[in-house]
């Protein structure tokens, strides 16, 4: 299949090195710019994906083991609102922003757990703002992801953000380091160190009904 490789694309360039700067002071740490795939077909993210993809699906991320070498395979400009359910072609750059957040968090936790934290943050980071689903649907979003991720991701890290602050969602992320595989039991631990309350549905609830901003925007 062939694919576009984005070195000749300056536009794509220039984006990347200035989402590299943000994404560098966010995180505290560098890594190295990505590859980008464009995408002529679906058919060629099926390939990738090695599955049927749903038609919101429009990219992805991999790290080739053993490097911080990220590649970001995405549908190209040209057929991005065509070959899926976007119709704004701006989006494209939201979600090549949205791409490059997960490389990041890839090189913290050596995964993509938890999963509500990993698509909540990206689409934070890209200004994806997202909105409906249940937010105490989080707990099911650990280690498995869907189109409900989104929106109950992106609720959480903004409602943690609106209520405790950016230091404390950065405290968060980079406190993911893990020489072992992360489990819902540590994540809770290293949760409620930095916030002082307790990552179960109880807990949650209990704040959700304090009244606290729930700007989910």
């Amino acid at each position: 299949m062939e694919y576009i490789v984005t070195k000749k694309n300056q536009k794509i360039d220039n984006f990347l090195k200035k989402t590299k700067k943000e994404l560098d002071a966010f995180f505290g740490f560098e890594v190295r710019e990505p590859a980008v795939l464009l995408l002529t077909s679906r058919k060629q993210l099926d390939s990738l994906w090695e599955r049927k993809t749903e038609k919101w699906e429009v990219g992805g991320t991999r790290t080739l083991k053993g490097t911080q070498n990220g590649i970001i395979f995405i549908l190209s400009p040209e057929v991005y609102c065509r070959q899926s359910t976007h119709k704004d072609p701006k989006v494209f750059w939201k979600t090549l922003k949205h791409e490059y957040c997960h490389i990041y968090f890839q090189q913290i936790t050596g995964s993509s757990r938890p999963i509500w934290f990993n698509e909540g943050l990206a689409s934070y980071m890209a200004g994806q703002k997202k909105s409906g689903g249940n937010p105490m649907d989080v707990f099911d979003y650990f280690d498995i992801g869907g189109e409900g991720v989104y929106q109950v991701g992106y609720f959480w890290v903004n409602f943690l953000v609106e209520n405790f602050g950016e230091k404390k969602i950065k405290q968060l992320a980079n406190a993911l380091r893990t020489n072992n595989a992360l489990s819902s039991k540590s994540f809770s631990y290293i949760f409620f160190r930095i916030y002082g309350f307790k990552f179960n549905y109880k807990s949650l609830k209990a704040i959700l009904d304090k009244g606290l901003k729930l700007q989910s925007g």
